[in-house]
Formats: C-alpha cells, sequence, structure tokens
C-alpha cells in the first residue's frame, strides 16, 4: 500500500512482521521509551480536552445564536468539516513523513497546525454571521484534527509494541478525565465566545510543551524519507485492498464505529434540550456532570483494556465486546425519559467507547503495511472515523424530522446498527488475534 515504490528494508520488513521484535530498534532510534511514554501522556491531557471538547463547544455557540435551526446549522457544518479532513489528514500525514526539519518529523507539523487552528477558531468566537463562524470552525476543526492525528503517530513510532496497547489506554483514562473538565468548561464559558472557542486547543498547545522541548524526534535526511512526489503522494492514499486486506477491514471498521461515536457525542446534548427539557445554560453543566460521572468507568476500561489486551495478545475479542456495549447504550439512551436514565446509557457507551478506542489504535499499528509512512497510514485510519463523523450529521437530520418530535431514538438505533455490524466484521481480520 505504500504511496513510495522505494523498496522497504529487510530491517524494516522484520520490524513490521514480528512487530514483539521492535524494542532495540525504538531505543535506538527515539530514545528511552518510557520518556516518551511520559511526555505522550502529559500531552494527552489537553489534546484529548481539545478533541473532545471542540464538538461541544461548537454546538453551544450554534444554539445561542441560532436556536431554533441549531440542528441544520450544526450539521452542515460538521459534515463540511469531516470532509475537509478526508482530504487534509493523509496530506498532512504524508507531508510529515517527508519532512526533514532540524525539529524531527512531527513536532514542526503539530504545532504549526494547533496555532493555525487556534486563529481560525478565534474568528468563529467573534463572529455571529453563521457562514463566517461555520467556515473559520471548519478550518480550525481541521488543523486541530491534522495536529491531533500527527501526534497520534508519535506512541505508534517511538514506544515498543509490547508497551503500546496500554499506553493508548492511559492516554484514554486521561482522555476520560479531560473531556469532564472540558464539558465543564465549555459549559462555564457558553456566554464568552472567543473564550469557548479557542481554549481547547490553547489547552492542547500548553500541555505539549514537555513534548515539543523533550522528545527525541529523529532527524531524518532524504534518503531516509520517502521522496516528495506529489502525484505519486496522491495516487498512494487509497491502500490496495488486494495486498493489504486487513488494513481495508479495520479502516471500515473504523469508519462505522467513527459514525457511532459522532452520533451519541454529536447530538447528546441537543437530545438533553429536546428530549429531556434541559435548559441551554444548564445543558453544559449537565454534560460536564455526565462526563464526570463516566470518568471512573472510562479510567478502569481505558486502563484494563490496554493491559488485559498487551497480556493475553488479543485484539479482536475487546473490540467486538466494544461494539455491542456501545450499541446497546444508543438504544438505552434514545429511550430514556430522564436525566438518570440517560447517565445509565452514557456509562455503559462510556464503557464500550473507552475499550474501543484503547485496543483498536493497538489494532491500527498490527496492521500498518510499512513503517516509513506511519504518518500516512495512521492519518487514513483517522480519516475512516473522519467519514463516520462526516456521515453522522449529515445524515441526522433526515431521521431526527422524521416524525412530530425530533426522532433521535431512531437516528441513534441506526447508529446502534453500524456498531454492530462493526464488530462482526472483526472475524474477516487475518494475522491479528
Amino acid at each position: 500500500m505504500s504511496e513510495s515504490q522505494t523498496t522497504v528494508s529487510q530491517t524494516t520488513a522484520q520490524t513490521v512482521q514480528d512487530p514483539d521484535d521492535d524494542y532495540d530498534r525504538i531505543v535506538s532510534e527515539y530514545g528511552n521509551p518510557k520518556r516518551t511514554i511520559a511526555l505522550v501522556l502529559i500531552a494527552a491531557i489537553g489534546m484529548y480536552i481539545m478533541c473532545m471538547s471542540l464538538s461541544t463547544c461548537l454546538s453551544l455557540r450554534i444554539a445561542a445564536i441560532a436556536p431554533d435551526q441549531k440542528n441544520d446549522f450544526y450539521s452542515r457544518i460538521v459534515a463540511i468539516g469531516s470532509f475537509t479532513m478526508l482530504f487534509g489528514q493523509p496530506i498532512i500525514g504524508a507531508l510529515s513523513d517527508r519532512t526533514t526539519s532540524r525539529l524531527g518529523r512531527r513536532k514542526p507539523w503539530i504545532i504549526g497546525c494547533l496555532l493555525i487552528s487556534v486563529a481560525a477558531l478565534a474568528v468563529s468566537g467573534i463572529s455571529d454571521n453563521m457562514v463566517v463562524l461555520g467556515a473559520a470552525y471548519v478550518i480550525g476543526v481541521l488543523m486541530m484534527q491534522c495536529g491531533f492525528s500527527i501526534y497520534s503517530v508519535i506512541p505508534v513510532e517511538g514506544v515498543p509494541n509490547r508497551y503500546r496497547a496500554r499506553v493508548m489506554g492511559f492516554m484514554g483514562m486521561f482522555g476520560a478525565l479531560a473531556t469532564s473538565f472540558g464539558s465543564y468548561l465549555a459549559g462555564a464559558l457558553v456566554r464568552h465566545p472567543l473564550i469557548l472557542m479557542t481554549m481547547p486547543v490553547l489547552l492542547g498547545l500548553i500541555t505539549s510543551i514537555p513534548l515539543f522541548v523533550l522528545y527525541k524526534d529523529p532527524v531524518k535526511t532524504k534518503d531516509e524519507v520517502p521522496p516528495l512526489d506529489l502525484k505519486e503522494t496522491f495516487s498512494g492514499m487509497i491502500v490496495n485492498p488486494r495486498q493489504h486486506p486487513n488494513y481495508l477491514w479495520v479502516w471500515i471498521t473504523r469508519c462505522l464505529t467513527g459514525f457511532t461515536i459522532a452520533a451519541m457525542f454529536s447530538y447528546f446534548t441537543y437530545y438533553m434540550i429536546d428530549g429531556l427539557g434541559v435548559p441551554l445554560d444548564d445543558v453544559g453543566a449537565k454534560a460536564g456532570l455526565l462526563t464526570l460521572l463516566s470518568a471512573p468507568v472510562s479510567i478502569l476500561f481505558f486502563t484494563m483494556s490496554g493491559v488485559i489486551s498487551d497480556k493475553i495478545g488479543r485484539r479482536k475479542p475487546l473490540v467486538i465486546f466494544a461494539g455491542l456495549c456501545m450499541a446497546a447504550a444508543l438504544v438505552l439512551g434514545g429511550t430514556s425519559h430522564s436525566f438518570i436514565q440517560f447517565i445509565i446509557a452514557w456509562e455503559l457507551f462510556a464503557v464500550g467507547q473507552a475499550m474501543y478506542l484503547t485496543v483498536d489504535l493497538a489494532l491500527c499499528a498490527s496492521v500498518l503495511p510499512d513503517q516509513k509512512d506511519a504518518g500516512k497510514d495512521m492519518a487514513m485510519f483517522s480519516v475512516a472515523l473522519s467519514i463516520g463523523q462526516m456521515l453522522a450529521p449529515a445524515l441526522a437530520p433526515f431521521f431526527i424530522n422524521i416524525g412530530a418530535s425530533p426522532n433521535y431514538l431512531l437516528f441513534w438505533c441506526v447508529a446502534a446498527v453500524a456498531a454492530l455490524v462493526a464488530a462482526a466484521m472483526m472475524p474477516l481480520v487475518k494475522g491479528v488475534k
């Protein structure tokens, strides 16, 4: 699948085929894995606040400006933003693979993307014009996601396989705590739109400072990176399914699960407003309470899923169980008639999401065709989630508007089916337990 026709060296081929033997190579190239892990986890605090709270910030921003048209405006903006990620993420990932900067391959792109994101989101925070707000948000969220996807390459290439799943689990644990904080933050800042829209990315930048300063991002020469051939780069974006079927199956399941996750997290605030009757000024606090209550569950399953997966050497059974949990939670959430009932559904979804996000990233790392293209290939996995995130808001109005009142139950049932299909596809992934 490699977009470069350069022959992979024997060492790299052995690394891809037998990832358990990558410890010595990673130590020699990236330094002490313990330091890398610590820097990645510190950065994860702000990075996950950034990723998990921006959509909530946008939903509250739109609800404050256009409460009667919030579903339509939100769906369009999020769908367009997700569509731009289909092209932006793999291109930026491919460029980072080919970077020969003295700062390394990954750090310059993380810093640059997040700085542009802050500037664009500042515009979305000061404008009440929905076109300007939407365009600025699309640019901001694209650059944010590009920066995050390149950051997510670091634990793949700089952490040995024997530690990778548990590191992903700890990243998710920090993400669970950060998500709760981010929801409270969004609720507190709903009347201060400039700070509301920029603070998540600023926190991502701040917590990443130790990573920028201390991480050993290897400096590559032109001979060590794939050639910068634009035609070849674009032609190599798509995986050859015949050569790498495992990559393709995992990619499809991530797309389906991305739809499932986006369906819950993009519309739970509006469900609380329309379905449970929560006032706008209280939605942020309620969202923060949900994430706070689910944080212990998320922490447990983020950490234990990674440890268990590494110990037993199996990924697929845990991914399947995670899909079943998310499907059940969506149906339960859509039938809730009180906030207490919705809390139960939210907790169950937290179990599935935590387990999935922990183990699936390790599964993705296990099916990468070529370490030289890790940035581009991991970005393509992020694109799979982006497609799901694009389809969820694009299709949501069609299902939600069926009936006399907003039909969130129907929409979430469709998302539950997507989760079940993704789980059912796991046996198709061969060579990975």
